[in-house]
């Protein structure tokens, strides 16, 4: 055996016992490949045909890592136990392999077709039989691998924003209960000023739940493709105006901090239009002011510009702020993640910028973010206009 076969060997030994199916109905071919895999510390499962193998893959615990397949074999053949083996979720994942003497082109085809992994012919060459075993095991162990980070990824991801939904809708909630409790009790004793003071209190709870369902509503029309769905069918020509107006009465509505930070828009093509689901541009474009509103310092202003070119309606929204660390930029587009939430006392979920990606993207445009510390944030986005070549 050769020093690769040795590293691998070695690899898999220090995982725990890996097992392997191995099914032909030639009772010497079997024991001979039984002696050889358990040499290499492997755990060898054996089956006769394939109707076999399917009763030991029912009874296996864990499932076999590799199924090692003969094609030519009574009562089920490789072939069909290869179809039933992939018509299961559960066995999906399991590498396979077919072992036979049949290696004219038809039936390789016929099998890299139905999509096997690999092909071993008779006679075996013990060094390739476990060169190809260690290469699919391996493999697999790295599919595995990635696929158990996505999950604990999206596991944290769940926690995360349950964590902060939780939050983000006891809080405006509390705020509204305290506020109609004072109110029954209170009201007739009440001053003007004081009545006043309570009824923004609601204001502010209600905008702020208001501006969490929505969010939420979109995240899912995005996740689950009804919004693509809804852009394709609005093909009629929506003026970017609009966007421009509604986006910044609904950033000052939803800004809790900062509300009267100055918005000054400048306009060199008011009259371009896009297609899509404007009501979900709208949203996107207020998500970006309310976030450069929210980090301008000292009531700076946000500057909004809108113009044309090469048949795409740019905006560019800058703020004069604290700016973004470049290790950061991109960071702040993934769902939930925010940029010193202690430090700037931020409230929501952190799904405004990943929203208005996902949104303005869904519309075959562009969305960039450029930042430096210091100095201020400005995000560029681009529209595909329409009636422009």
């Amino acid at each position: 055996m050769n020093t690769q076969i040795s590293t691998l060997t070695t690899h898999y030994a220090a995982n725990g016992a890996v097992s392997i199916l191995v099914v032909d109905d030639n009772p010497a071919l079997l024991r001979s490949v039984e002696r050889l895999l358990r040499m290499e510390g492997f755990r060898v499962l054996l089956a006769a045909d394939g109707e076999e193998a399917l009763r030991q893959l029912e009874a296996a615990t864990p499932l076999p890592d590799l199924i090692i397949s003969d094609i030519v074999m009574p009562r089920l053949d490789g072939f069909e136990l290869f179809e039933r083996v992939r018509e299961r979720t559960d066995w999906l994942q399991i590498p396979f392999v077919f072992l036979t003497a049949c290696d004219q082109a038809d039936d390789l085809r016929h099998g890299y077709l139905l999509g096997v992994d690999d092909y071993l012919v008779k006679p075996l060459d013990q060094e390739r039989l476990l060169l190809i075993a260690h290469s699919k095991l391996k493999r697999n162990a790295e599919l595995s691998q990635l696929l158990r980070h996505q999950q604990n990824a999206l596991d944290e991801s769940k926690r995360t924003l349950a964590l902060m939904v939780s939050h983000e809708l006891r809080t405006p909630l509390v705020s509204i209960t305290m506020v109609t409790d004072i109110l029954a009790r209170e009201l007739a004793q009440m001053g003007l000023a004081q009545f006043q003071d309570m009824i923004e209190a609601m204001e502010s709870g209600s905008s702020r739940l208001q501006h969490l369902v929505e969010q939420m509503v979109l995240f899912v029309q995005l996740q689950s493709g009804v919004l693509q769905e809804t852009i394709e069918q609005r093909v009629y020509p929506n003026p970017i105006h609009e966007v421009l107006i509604g986006a910044s009465e609904r950033a000052r509505q939803y800004c809790v901090r900062q509300r009267d930070v100055p918005i000054y828009l400048d306009e060199r093509d008011p009259m371009a239009c896009f297609s899509g689901d404007q009501g979900a541009v709208k949203h996107a474009v207020a998500e970006l002011l309310l976030n450069a509103m929210s980090f301008s310092q000292g009531g700076k202003p946000v500057r909004v510009c809108e113009w044309v070119v090469d048949g795409m309606v740019w905006l560019s929204i800058t703020d004069e702020g604290m700016g973004i660390p470049e290790a950061e930029i991109e960071k702040v587009f993934e769902p939930f993640y925010q940029v010193d939430r202690r430090i700037h006392e931020q409230q929501g979920v952190g799904i405004g910028l990943s929203l208005a990606r996902g949104v303005i993207e869904a519309h075959g445009g562009v969305l960039e973010l450029h930042s430096r510390l210091g100095q201020g944030t400005q995000v560029i986005v681009g529209l595909p206009a329409l009636g422009y070549e």
